[in-house]
């Protein structure tokens, strides 16, 4: 098992919180799915880009402690660096009481989202994409809900068992399937402020 993987790092310094507020850099981390190796030009490659282009920002994630140097192979007459993540989860600390945190935060997740805005657009216009049946692998909707306190605990347990699903294959020291698909995943449960009020009924 690879125990790196399984390993969750705080994100609680204001390099790695700035780090993390990039679509660009968002998406060089989420090429790392099962603990691959990767050079810049493997990223380049994947990300259809240059990688002239990613230097400065595998830099930036190296300097933040999110990439770290695991090796180097043969290129021509020298060798290139490979590059790996630091953990298998990285999850933003951000404290009520500190506003620079929680800006950063928001940052991060709006990257998230913005990348997500471009894989559904994408996966709109892909006539290859299923909608239905156990291999679907396009799902988006936006839920309101008022839960109670065991309604909450039944979302949180079903979260947690993504979340154990995903590290569990991510730790595998096994290669993934030829059939193996490239998705991705966003998530949010929130608190809607000023919701949480019982509202007043809406006669007609």
């Amino acid at each position: 098992m690879n125990t790196k993987r399984c390993k969750t790092k705080k994100i609680d310094r204001p390099e790695q919180r700035a780090a993390l507020a990039s679509p660009l850099r968002l998406e060089i981390l989420g090429l790392f799915t099962h603990g691959d190796a990767l050079a810049i030009a493997d990223m380049a490659a994947l990300m259809g880009r240059k990688a002239g282009s990613l230097y400065h920002h595998v830099g930036i994630l190296e300097k933040a402690d999110l990439l770290e140097r695991v090796g180097t192979r043969p290129k021509g007459k020298r060798h290139e660096a490979l590059f790996g993540l630091t953990a298998g989860r990285f999850e933003v600390d951000a404290p009520a009481d500190q506003d620079e945190a929680i800006d950063h935060a928001v940052k991060a997740m709006a990257s998230a989202f913005r990348m997500t805005e471009r894989d559904l657009e994408a996966a709109l216009r892909d006539r290859a994409a299923r909608q239905e049946g156990r291999d679907r692998n396009m799902y988006a909707a936006r839920l309101h809900m008022r839960a109670s306190p065991k309604l909450l605990a039944a979302i949180n347990e079903h979260l947690s068992a993504i979340e154990d699903l995903l590290q569990a294959d991510a730790a595998g020291e096994a290669e993934p399937s030829t059939d193996a698909e490239h998705l991705s995943l966003t998530i949010a449960l929130l608190p809607i402020k000023g919701r949480s009020r019982k509202e007043p009924h809406q006669g007609g």
